[in-house]
């Protein structure tokens, strides 16, 4: 079972009710018989899908939904590998500038109390939405590869928006502040190693939680010219390790942009998502306008709330890094 059925099951029924959550619980019993997305739907008759963030299961489907949005998300998939700074949001926290000291203290003198350097912050989010829009043909299928294909469609759109925006090269309107605005910058030579060296110079923060963030094209570049340009042979188009660095690539990354981040640098705030289903609205795709209601078709939006923010020195990135061609011009060079 993907993660994320359960609350994809819900909007599902919603979407076949026409947004009527009396007759979406009757087509969830029919369904499904009675069970978790039963139990969901009927809370949705009294309270409206957007109020139900207090609500046990409601939360629990949400996060079994957020978890398979982990799985394409730039950020979550760096916290899995080196934790991020995760704060709620809207909570005035610290985010620790430098790292504390300890003394060693003689048995009867005073005790001297480590010190840290620390920067008060407000995280606030900002709002993601992501579209994706399914034949109601689809939508009527209650079977595992129908219900798998929208649940995965939906993540993919959510943690597409939010991944590109937090490695943005230039500003995103409306997104947090991209990771990168205030990172230290180093001009890329195009000579592999030589860049390496210089990222690793100019970068401020603690190089054993550092995590290199790169495209996916950049990944596979290198890994098809390991010999050429040192350790890359666990390297491949969602990440790996490489010199010694592991790695997350991701096809949201510019090929041109090779990051090195302290992930316990970065304060990463997740509010969640909601999603909202219609069968009665235009809708426009790559500038083509639909009618949802003429075409027979559903459009799921959702709508999430997340924010980031980097701390002093936390992050150090190349650019103009076209590592791609320089691999392929030292191989032939050396034929």
């Amino acid at each position: 079972m993907i993660n994320g059925n359960s609350f994809i099951k819900a909007m599902r029924c919603l979407a076949r009710a026409n947004g009527d959550p009396v007759a979406a619980v009757e087509i969830a019993r029919r369904d499904y018989s009675e069970g978790p997305v039963v139990g969901l739907l009927q809370k949705t008759v009294i309270i409206d899908t957007s109020d139900l963030g207090g609500d046990a299961a409601w939360r629990a489907s949400m996060a079994e939904f957020m978890a398979g949005v982990g799985a394409y998300d730039l950020l979550p998939r760096i916290d899995a590998i080196s934790p991020l700074h995760t704060i709620p949001l809207r909570t005035r926290v610290l985010i620790q500038d430098e790292d504390p000291f300890a003394l060693w203290t003689g048995e009867g003198e005073p005790v001297v109390v480590s010190g840290a350097s620390f920067t008060e912050t407000n995280i606030e989010p900002q709002k993601a939405c992501g579209l994706i829009v399914a034949t109601k043909e689809i939508v009527a299928l209650a079977s595992d590869a129908a219900e798998a294909s929208l649940t995965r469609s939906l993540q993919r759109a959510v943690a597409k928006v939010t991944s590109a925006a937090a490695f943005a090269a230039a500003p995103v309107a409306g997104a947090p502040v991209s990771l990168l605005a205030d990172a230290v910058e180093v001009s890329s030579t195009g000579d592999v190693r030589a860049d390496m060296a210089a990222l690793v110079a100019a970068f401020g923060g603690d190089i054993e939680r550092a995590v290199l963030v790169m495209s996916s094209n950049t990944a596979m570049s290198l890994a098809l010219h390991g010999a050429l340009v040192g350790s890359a042979g666990g390297l491949g188009v969602r990440g790996g390790v490489f010199c010694g660095l592991p790695v997350v690539a991701s096809s949201a990354v510019a090929d041109d942009v090779v990051a090195l981040v302290d992930a316990g640098g970065i304060a990463y705030g997740d509010g969640g998502v909601e999603v909202d289903v219609a069968t009665q609205a235009d809708v426009t795709v790559d500038g083509v306008m639909h009618s949802l209601w003429a075409e027979n078709l559903v459009g799921y939006l959702a709508r999430r709330f997340v924010a980031w923010q980097a701390a002093p020195g936390a992050i150090a990135y190349l650019s103009g890094a076209a590592w791609a061609t320089a691999a392929a011009a030292t191989k032939r060079t050396k034929q």
